[in-house]
């Protein structure tokens, strides 16, 4: 894991206390497409486009985060940009200051890593820097290399103590450690330090749930329901396709984002609680508030994005839906599309823990052929975005809803072992009054019952599944694809 070493180059930037920085970067280290997406995990933005991208990522800035603005001349720049952030020279060398840096700069980050934790007192040329890499890359090879455990812990407490947590950052550290450990001995306990987090993340999620449901999309949606919305507004006039990926966790974009073309913005949005497909995925294409008696299906979802689209001007051949196959052979006229993937939520429900699923998500990479229709949809001049209407969790089974229990809980169609509604309140209340051992891992909305810790109402030991408000259901990726070009 390489974020040791990111890492302290991060603590040692925040010092200049800015939000915005300038950077000249002659070693060119930090145009290097991993280190951006190394930075991305912990909140900080690069952008080496032209000074019209440049200007319109400083404008979509993330409040809670860094924004790097390189150039050749950081006094380049527009004078209220100026105000804004400091202007500094960045060097590598300054971080690796025993070794011959030429040598150095296009290693692998993970090599980077133990050459930072390595450094010797004395100063290597180039042959002695070469025979020291060469020393590494051969342990290396001798066997697996291995999470650090400890090092996510402190990277964890560390984001944890910050005086406004930054979620989205977070998130993103735990789905990188979820995808390198599963399968390891390394993952119980790195699940069990995600729960302790999620601890945490529900007591700021009943706090700030009015607040996201109702907050601004100009610079980006925070939640589902505000996904169209920041679309209209910043994309009005040209052509985006919205692809929806049923069930796709952070730690599964993890899997999934290295193999996706063209230049990518990646953001952490939230769910619709609780995380259910009918509500979070019909607050996707509605771009509202979802509403109750809403009946799920391909057909509802095609109504309601072509139902927004015309409310904000387009015509009816400007707008199109698909779902599950793909045709993208009369979209000339088509402006606004979108595309729902459904299997890789069957292939999450089929998984009786994240061993299964990890195999089933690789497999459905090749498979579905995501990255083929991200490409073709670039290549027809088509801004993609690529989300899910909620994630997953490795839940354990509480136990299944037992004879009168069940009475009255298919109000909401929902088939989700985290969540029940009943049609009745009495029913909810009367379920939580002769069950109060799990009062305090459960969420109580109206006559709906969903858990916030990883339990379920089944009998199963180990299952994959959604519908509750834990951190892995809740925060998603949102991501916007250009062309590299």
């Amino acid at each position: 894991m390489a974020k040791g070493f990111i890492n302290h180059i991060i603590e040692s930037l925040k010092r200049y206390r800015a939000k915005v920085f300038l950077i000249e970067n002659n070693d060119r280290f930090l145009y290097r497409s991993d280190v951006q997406e190394a930075f991305n995990t912990f909140g900080i933005e690069i952008t080496n486009g032209t000074s019209l991208e440049q200007r319109v990522r400083f404008e979509l800035r993330e409040p809670d985060g860094l924004l790097f603005l390189l150039s050749q001349d950081n006094t380049n720049y527009l004078e209220d940009i100026k105000r804004q952030a400091v202007a500094i020279e960045f060097s590598i060398a300054n971080y690796f200051q025993a070794y011959h840096i030429p040598s150095i700069l296009e290693l692998d980050l993970s090599i980077l890593q133990v050459l930072f934790q390595n450094q010797p007192l004395v100063g290597l040329n180039r042959k002695e820097t070469q025979t020291f890499i060469e020393k590494i890359m051969v342990e290396s090879k001798s066997g697996e290399s291995v999470y650090d455990l400890d090092n996510f812990i402190e990277v964890l407490n560390a984001q944890l103590n910050e005086g406004n947590v930054n979620w989205a950052v977070v998130s993103r550290i735990i789905a990188e450690g979820i995808s390198k450990t599963i399968g390891t001995p390394k993952f119980e306990e790195l699940y069990a330090q995600v729960n302790k987090v999620n601890v945490v993340f529900q007591d700021i999620l009943q706090a700030s749930s009015h607040q996201t449901k109702n907050s601004s999309a100009v610079k980006k949606p925070r939640i589902v329901s505000k996904i169209l919305d920041y679309i209209n507004f910043n994309f009005r006039d040209k052509k985006i396709a919205l692809i929806v990926v049923d069930g796709m966790a952070l730690w599964q974009y993890e899997l999934l984002k290295n193999h996706l073309p063209g230049i990518k913005h990646e953001k952490v949005i939230y769910s619709w609680l609780p995380s259910i497909t009918q509500l979070s995925r019909q607050a996707i294409f509605r771009g509202d508030t979802p509403q109750t008696d809403y009946r799920q299906g391909p057909s509802s979802e095609e109504k309601l994005w072509k139902t927004y689209w015309k409310e904000k001007g387009c015509h009816e051949f400007e707008v199109a839906y698909q779902h599950e196959k793909t045709d993208f052979s009369n979209m000339d006229s088509v402006s606004k599309l979108a595309i729902v993937l459904k299997d890789l939520d069957d292939k999450m429900h089929s998984s009786t823990d994240y061993v299964d699923l990890l195999m089933l998500t690789k497999n459905w990479i090749e498979r579905s052929k995501i990255a083929q229709i991200v490409d073709e949809l670039i290549s027809k001049g088509f801004t993609v975005f690529v989300t899910a209407d909620h994630g997953n969790i490795q839940a354990r089974g509480w136990r299944g809803l037992q004879g009168r229990e069940k009475l009255g809980t298919n109000k909401s169609g929902s088939k989700s072992e985290r969540h029940i509604e009943y049609s009745k309140k009495w029913l909810s209340d009367e379920f939580m009054a002769n069950n109060p051992e799990i009062g305090d891992s459960v969420v109580m909305e109206e006559q709906a019952i969903y858990f916030k810790t990883d339990l379920s109402f089944s009998n199963k030991e180990s299952l994959v599944t959604h519908g509750g408000a834990h951190l892995l259901e809740v925060l998603i990726p949102f991501v916007e694809i250009r062309d590299e070009s």
